[in-house]
């Protein structure tokens, strides 16, 4: 999937690379766009409080036959900076300007008109020198559905994905803005215990590797 800072979202093949297909979110500026894993959802957000959701319905030969409006997360008061789904593809994560992050239930009758439902608000704990709330730019989900990752600037931050807790903080992971961040989806072997390995890629024209902090079972 590509986002284009206009208003519209083209939707590619993994494997292929062939285009499948092009949504028109009909929003001012698209500023965040996600796909759910399974394929099924793309959520997008405009530099507005609400999210909007689509479901992709695919042709027999997986080609896309239609994307249809299905939901719109409305919770925020301020604009949603970055999101992500988790990997069963039942949940959004949003994070916005009013200092939140929120947790959606996507998995819901939207058929029958059942609005998705916010299971969690957290603060955003990330702050600068003056004290302000920092904006969250770019986020995604560890394939366990522990750690969420964010970025704000040059900073990138690992939180506890049920609590919101600071498990760990790179200031300066990059010499310049973080323009992207995404996760390996299989473990590597790291002492006793697998890890996940998250991948940034910043200005400064370099990508990193990161070891994820663990999250405590207690």
């Amino acid at each position: 999937m590509r986002l284009f800072r206009a208003t519209d979202i083209k939707i590619w093949h993994g494997k292929s690379g062939k285009e499948l297909g092009t949504v028109d979110t009909n929003q001012l500026k698209n500023n965040m766009a996600d796909i759910s894993p399974n394929g099924r959802f793309i959520a997008a957000a405009a530099f507005t409080a609400d999210v909007k959701v689509w479901e992709i319905v695919y042709s027999k030969d997986s080609s896309v036959k239609e994307v249809n409006r299905v939901m719109q997360l409305k919770g925020h008061k301020s604009a949603v900076t970055s999101l992500c789904f988790t990997p069963d593809s039942e949940k959004i994560i949003t994070a916005s300007k009013d200092g939140t992050i929120r947790v959606w239930n996507i998995n819901v009758r939207y058929h029958l008109d059942e609005d998705p439902k916010t299971l969690r608000v957290l603060p955003v704990p990330l702050h600068d020198s003056k004290g302000s709330t920092c904006l969250y730019e770019h986020m995604g989900i560890s394939p366990d559905g522990k750690v969420l990752a964010v970025t704000s600037g040059s900073t990138l931050q690992w939180l506890c994905a049920e609590t919101g807790a600071v498990l760990d903080t790179a200031e300066k992971a990059h010499e310049g803005a973080i323009s992207g961040i995404a996760w390996a989806p299989r473990t590597i072997p790291n002492g006793g215990a697998p890890a996940f390995i998250l991948a940034s890629c910043g200005d400064d024209k370099k990508v990193k590797l990161w070891l994820a902090p663990e999250v405590s079972s207690t």
